[in-house]
């Protein structure tokens, strides 16, 4: 099967429309399944391969630090696709628990683990929080919990870009007011406050930007913003469709809004 046949399961309204939004933060725009399709195509061919218990990922990476992971099963079908960028930031972390999803693809998976982990206390740290790990399935036989260091992806749903310190504290007009370094856990909560279940990999952060670039997807020659944003916990690579926001995050400025988690894990 050679990859411009390849379709898979990437259907589905509801997955389509995630993944576009995901895909426009770094540069492709992918309004419908012919447009998926034909992304496909286009980054098959240049993709390397790495071998994992159930199936295989396709990696095609990207000097603007953009990336695209297909996922193949052991029947060479297409099963799932991922966007990453591949970046500087990096978090501690103690993974804790594996969590799978009824929707997830055999090499898709999160952890849960606690950023800035207390070294004595298993259940301890900065927070709480889940990401989705983009090659998940080349770890299924790692013993937890365990401390790693991961570089995680946040790919913006919502963005708030202040130029600097003094114009986010002036933002903070309402209740509850929060820091320059603050980050919440969202996909562990319903909105009424309970757990949820499964969680989801997404969290509400603010952080100051240490280092940020339009880039420009080397395939598509679509723009992009990135950010490496500092926060509690680590620092992150934010990536955001330059139509959330009216203007790129600035060195020294203040970047808040709720995004998704990928990370991948440094072992």
């Amino acid at each position: 099967m050679g990859f411009r046949d390849w379709v898979g399961t990437l259907g589905g309204k509801d997955r389509l429309h995630i993944m576009s939004s995901h895909l426009s933060s770094i540069g492709f725009s992918v309004n419908d399944q012919a447009d998926l399709s034909a992304l496909v195509g286009r980054i098959g061919p240049l993709a390397t391969s790495i071998e994992a218990d159930h199936g295989v990922y396709w990696r095609w990476s990207s000097e603007c630090g953009a990336e695209m992971w297909l996922q193949t099963n052991n029947d060479d079908e297409l099963v799932g696709m991922t966007p990453f960028f591949a970046g500087g930031g990096r978090i501690r972390v103690r993974l804790t628990a594996r969590v799978a999803r009824p929707d997830d693809t055999p090499l898709e998976g999160a952890f849960h683990g606690w950023a800035d982990p207390d070294e004595g206390d298993m259940d301890s740290g900065a927070y709480p929080f889940v990401f989705d790990a983009i090659d998940s399935d080349r770890y299924a036989s790692v013993a937890l919990p365990q401390i790693v260091d991961v570089q995680i992806a946040a790919f913006a749903h919502e963005i708030s870009v202040h130029s600097s310190l003094e114009a986010y504290n002036e933002s903070q007009t309402g209740e509850p007011k929060f820091a320059s370094r603050s980050f919440i856990p969202s996909g562990l909560f319903k909105p009424d406050g309970e757990s949820a279940g499964p969680p989801t990999s997404t969290a509400i952060f603010t952080g100051h930007v240490v280092a940020t670039e339009v880039k420009k997807n080397s395939l598509s020659g679509e723009p992009y913003y990135w950010a490496l944003v500092d926060t509690l916990g680590g620092s992150f690579d934010v990536v955001i469709d330059p139509e959330l926001c009216e203007a790129p995050p600035v060195i020294g400025g203040v970047l808040s809004g709720s995004f998704w988690l990928c990370g991948r894990c440094i072992f």
